[in-house]
């Protein structure tokens, strides 16, 4: 890849390197599926055949240098069948409004099957957007899934996005650290968090609000060494105080939550999750979420969250962030929501089985869980999903209902795809999709 974009490509690749070729799933601590308690029947899924949403050369051809999607994938219905989507990339030399960026998000267009345009190639926000003197996004700052928000008389969308903050490496000639998975690759090395964009324009433009969620480790653990903390790129549902679906936005607000899936580590914790990055859950009111995005406080951005542990009496108070500028202090624990597999996953809610879906990627390849509640989660609803000689990063759940943030009976699966061992070079990709079809069986 173009040399000062390396670093910035292999975000939440560098612990899941997908190998492609046939294998079955492990069995998991939590249940092994999700049951219809009307009917006494299990949900199961499987793939289907994917498409080619976007070549490397086409995109190219609007102007960026890698990506999208280096990262989280969304949408906007234009009307039709069209769509603006969100992802992140970097704008190459060619990039109209934003030339030579490194890791943003920007905006584009398309239908479900295939991309048609760049909008200009401008990118909504970038490194170092964030509130005054706050460095959580100095470095990188990127996202895609958007949700809409409506209360209190204001309305827009939110987007939540992985930020980082980067540093030398003694230990290597060129202060780089390594791609896990030896494949002997090397990035910049990072400390990542999320960060929460807020748009009252209909998606048009983004303000960075603020930090919402940070590792439970300081930065002080990685800085300075030869290991990077991953920490996904940010995942909102709306639900209620069960984890029950609501609609957006919902009927009463202060009834509601923003449910926001990430990953994390503690070396402390059960299972794989002792030596990985596992996937963990925050919440905070969906009334108070939206007044903290809109307030212009950085600190009440990063107190409106708080992580589920269950390890506590009430599991909703370990704080999200360490609410300091330069991450310098600790934030909260977290409890994994699996502890069998590592990896941190997007999550969707499916209206047609009225059940949340959650995406990820493992060494065997892209797998699909599912929940009721959020909290407790089905093993592997298929085999896992890979291609023969590629290897897939980034999954994203997307609904093809006409609401993106919902799915039907068939939601799609967005990643981008390499040659085995081609990670991270863009050049070499392509962005693609897989339909997940659903089904009860008995």
């Amino acid at each position: 890849m173009v040399g000062g974009t390396y670093g910035a490509l292999a975000r939440f690749g560098l612990l899941f390197v997908v190998a492609c070729g046939a294998a079955t799933p492990s069995a998991v601590g939590t249940d092994a599926s999700v049951p219809d308690a009307d009917a006494g029947r299990t949900l199961t899924g499987s793939f289907g055949a994917p498409i080619t949403f976007a070549t490397h050369a086409e995109l190219a051809s609007y102007g960026f240098s890698f990506g999208p999607s280096d990262g989280q994938f969304g949408a906007i219905p234009a009307g039709g069948s069209d769509y603006v989507f969100y992802g992140t990339a970097g704008g190459a030399a060619s990039c109209a409004g934003s030339p030579g960026v490194k890791g943003s998000a920007f905006s584009f267009t398309g239908t479900l099957d295939h991309v048609t345009g760049s909008n200009g190639c401008t990118r909504l926000f970038g490194p170092g957007s964030g509130p005054q003197g706050w460095t959580f996004d100095k470095d990188y700052a990127g996202g895609g899934q958007i949700v809409r928000f409506s209360a209190q008389g204001k309305s827009g969308w939110l987007m939540p996005f992985h930020g980082e903050m980067w540093w030398q490496n003694p230990q290597t000639t060129d202060g780089k650290c390594l791609v896990a998975g030896g494949s002997g690759s090397k990035v910049e090395c990072f400390y990542s968090s999320l960060g929460l964009a807020v748009s009252t324009d209909d998606g048009k433009t983004f303000q960075v609000a603020g930090e919402i969620l940070q590792p439970s480790q300081p930065v002080s653990v990685f800085m300075g060494g030869g290991r990077n903390m991953h920490v996904g790129y940010g995942s909102l549902i709306v639900a209620d105080a069960n984890g029950k679906h609501l609609d957006n936005p919902p009927a009463d607000p202060t009834a509601a939550y923003f449910y926001l899936f990430y990953s994390d580590s503690l070396a402390t914790l059960p299972g794989v999750c002792a030596n990985a990055i596992c996937m963990g859950v925050a919440r905070g009111s969906y009334a108070g979420v939206v007044a903290a995005a809109l307030s212009g406080d950085p600190h009440a951005v990063a107190t409106v969250f708080h992580k589920y542990d269950g390890a506590t009496p009430d599991p909703w108070t370990s704080p999200a962030t360490s609410d300091t500028p330069d991450n310098s202090g600790t934030a909260g624990k977290f409890a994994p929501l699996w502890t069998d597999t590592p990896s941190g996953a997007e999550v969707l809610y499916d209206s047609a089985f009225d059940v949340y879906l959650a995406v990820g990627q493992t060494t065997a390849g892209l797998f699909v869980r599912a929940s009721h509640d959020l909290l407790d989660w089905s093993a592997p609803l298929s085999a896992p999903y890979a291609e023969a000689g590629r290897t897939a990063y980034y999954p994203t759940l997307m609904g093809e209902t006409g609401d993106p943030t919902v799915g039907g009976a068939a939601p799609r699966i967005y990643f981008s795809s390499f040659p085995v061992g081609a990670f991270p070079n863009y050049a070499t990709s392509t962005f693609e999709a897989v339909p997940f079809s659903l089904a009860w069986t008995p």
